[in-house]
């Protein structure tokens, strides 16, 4: 029948004693299922089926046990139950609740113990009426039994330091997760100040930019500004120019004007006087026909005359050229100062426009500065609350990092205590070993003290050692222990013995643990 891997027995020894309990250590691997139902039975070599076994008990598992994990387990098989000496070699079997075989352990053999070589004796006062009689009591104690009961503190210390170390690997890994999940949220809270500062460094540029570019327009419309009030000044001067050149223009056409109402009141005095010459000329030609004296003087005068009136016809004449020209003069003059009233009321309009739109621009680019200036002022206390916030921030994971350098200081000093632990596990072991071994040598000679005791403690031996063995076709629904009316009565001295050998063993279990504490405590702190 081959063996089956999922389930492995330890610590098998090649002889045990009939009269001892016998525990059966194995270990449970991760591709094994357990159930409540599987069961471990002591069969001789040989067995044919599972139903051939000599006795059997449940197959435990330790608390707390997970599937799909390793672990390490144990049961007692009790003596009332166990073959008695007879050379027999037999074997422990693991069948799972399907009745399937998982493990099968190496043989072994019941023997009887050897003569005892090495007792321990105790004195222990008696109770009540013996007591006061002064009379003590002694007790011949294997040393297995010793060595069995600090086997037992040995093995809970052993639990009790795997549970300490599960607690504070729990803890250590708890811790690790909090301060996983604090570093995300720092990162996290981090990274969203960072877009928040970025965001405001980018609003802030954009308003540096627009505050620049209304400065560089205000700058062109002053520049605008100034031209056109250079340009203005300049048309001012050249309209009072216009102005006095027109000044100057009526003076010299009010002066030919004048001219010419003189030329003309000359020229009608002239007339006047042509007419008085033509009627004098005509009262000389009449004189001349009646006297004909002096007649070439009459003529010279008359041609004088004529060449008079001529030259004052042509001086006629050309004064009307130049009052026609200074009536034209006179219109363009009009007309300049009309066309230059025109520019310049074009030119006050163009500038009161300008003026205008300079004090709008003015007004909307103040405007446009206090808000930018007063939203440059909010992002500025923005930015100044997100640095103090993320300065906050960082002294917080500052503190954390500290926080963690401390229990990463304590992880360490915990790593070297569960390393001296295990370290202390492995010497508890080897102490355990050796105890078993010293066990099994004791355990020979218990033979020796049964033939050291009272008739009546021979009897009950003998009568505990033909006790039938339980056999039944099938495991019960609960572990089986030990019925009470089956027992074994020892003898009085046994008992005591052994109730003695407990309390010692507990008490002295109690104070390596109290020790074991205080030396780990210290060295923790």
């Amino acid at each position: 029948m081959e063996e089956n891997r999922t389930v492995k027995f330890r610590d098998v020894a090649e002889n045990y004693f009939s009269q001892t309990r016998v525990d059966c250590r194995y270990t449970i691997s991760s591709q094994h299922s357990w159930s409540s139902h599987d069961w471990i039975g002591l069969f001789k070599v040989g067995w044919l089926t599972v139903k051939d076994y000599h006795t059997f008990a449940w197959a435990l598992a330790p608390e707390g046990y997970q599937t799909g994990t390793d672990a390490n387990c144990s049961v007692a098989f009790y003596s009332s139950y166990l073959p008695k000496p007879d050379g027999e070699a037999y074997q422990f079997v693991y069948v799972d609740e399907h009745g399937e075989i998982c493990a099968v352990s190496s043989p072994f053999t019941f023997c009887a113990p050897r003569p005892l070589d090495e007792l321990v004796t105790l004195e222990q006062e008696k109770n009540g009426e013996e007591e006061e009689e002064g009379d003590d009591l002694l007790v011949v104690v294997p040393k297995a039994l010793i060595l069995q009961s600090l086997l037992e503190g040995c093995q809970r210390e052993l639990h009790e330091l795997h549970k300490r170390l599960e607690v504070a690997d729990d803890e250590v890994e708890r811790e690790r997760e909090r301060w996983k999940m604090d570093r995300d949220e720092f990162e996290r809270v981090r990274k969203e100040m960072r877009c928040q500062i970025e965001e405001l460094k980018d609003n802030l540029r954009q308003s540096t930019e627009k505050i620049e570019e209304l400065e560089q327009k205000q700058k062109d419309v002053q520049s605008t500004h100034e031209n056109i009030s250079t340009e203005r000044s300049g048309l001012l001067a050249e309209r009072a120019e216009n102005h006095q050149r027109i000044k100057e223009l009526e003076q010299d056409a009010a002066t030919l004007t004048q001219q010419k109402q003189d030329m003309e009141a000359e020229l009608d005095r002239m007339k006047e006087r042509v007419k008085k010459m033509t009627t004098q000329r005509r009262d000389e030609e009449k004189e001349k026909k009646d006297l004909q004296i002096e007649n070439e003087q009459a003529h010279a005068e008359l041609r004088n005359l004529q060449e008079h009136l001529e030259a004052s016809e042509r001086s006629t004449d050309a004064l009307r050229r130049d009052l026609s020209e200074l009536g034209s003069m006179q219109s363009h003059s009009h007309a300049e100062l009309h066309q230059v009233r025109l520019q310049s009321a074009q030119m006050n309009l163009q500038l009161s426009q300008a003026n205008l739109a300079l004090r709008e621009g003015q007004a909307t680019w103040a405007q446009e500065r206090e808000t930018l200036r007063q939203s440059a002022e909010l992002d500025k206390d923005r930015v100044q609350k997100l640095s103090r916030e993320l300065q906050k921030k960082e002294e917080w994971l500052q503190e954390e990092r500290t926080e963690r350098e401390k229990l990463e200081v304590e992880l360490g000093n915990e790593k070297d205590c569960n390393r001296e632990l295990r370290a202390s596990l492995r010497a508890l072991q080897r102490e355990q070993e050796q105890h078993q071994l010293e066990k099994q040598e004791l355990l020979d000679h218990i033979h020796v003290l049964e033939l050291r005791l009272d008739t009546e403690t021979d009897a009950k031996w003998a009568e505990a050692a033909a006790t039938p063995t339980s056999c039944i076709d099938s495991p019960p629904s609960i572990e089986e222990e030990p019925p009470q009316e089956s027992l074994p009565e020892l003898s009085s001295s046994v008992l005591d013995s052994e109730q003695f050998s407990t309390h010692w063993s507990t008490e002295q279990s109690q104070k390596d643990n109290e020790n074991d504490m205080m030396a780990s405590t210290t060295q923790m702190k």
